[in-house]
């Protein structure tokens, strides 16, 4: 059967229209459903190693891997351009306790006025996830975006940052507040433990 020319592209539009709106829900995602922005890493049944975002209920040695970058509450406080630049190349600081270069690492990006996520090196598994996502051994480390810089090196921070389009200088308000630091791991029940209590 054949159709007349305009009830087709009428019918080609429609479609059109509804993948690309089917696309932005998929992509935006809907305000209701609950995202997942944690990785986990867990032991199978044949002791093998796992990382994903969906955990099996038979998981074994379950770790949640918090790679949260800053919070939406703190992105919508932001200036423009500080907000675009830390949409673009998030900065996350990975740091230890009783560690000098890591405070000055920190007052380093606090004086400039980037914001970042801050996630504390404490256990084995910490420096097993940190290595793993850095290659490196030891902290303070800063990613920018994807780009990792291990140990503090101002010369080579500010240029990463500069690339990145963050501002010279702060231009956060008075009232601005980094977000406390968390351990980069946590040791989580499988979902089978969860679901039985």
């Amino acid at each position: 059967m054949r159709l007349p020319m305009t009830l087709s592209k009428l019918m080609a539009a429609s479609l059109i229209v509804l993948l690309h709106s089917a696309a932005l829900a998929q992509a935006y995602g809907e305000p209701d459903k609950e995202i997942r922005k944690y990785l986990y890493r867990w032991t199978d049944a044949r002791a093998q190693i796992n990382y994903g975002d969906r955990p099996p209920p038979d998981a074994q040695n379950l770790l949640r891997i918090d790679l949260l970058q800053i919070g939406q509450q703190v992105q919508s406080t932001l200036p423009y351009q500080v907000r675009r630049a830390a949409g673009t190349y998030p900065v996350m600081l990975f740091t230890a306790g009783k560690c000098p270069p890591c405070n000055t690492a920190r007052e380093f990006l606090v004086k400039r006025g980037v914001p970042f996520a801050e996630r504390t090196i404490v256990t084995g598994d910490d420096s097993v996830e940190l290595k793993r996502l850095t290659q490196a051994e030891g902290v303070p480390v800063v990613t920018v975006g994807t780009a990792a810089l291990i140990g503090f090196d101002p010369d080579e921070w500010n240029l990463s940052l500069d690339a990145s389009g963050y501002p010279k200088t702060s231009q956060l308000t008075v009232s601005f507040k980094q977000e406390p630091a968390r351990p980069l791991t946590q040791k989580e029940k499988p979902p089978a433990a969860v679901a039985a209590q």
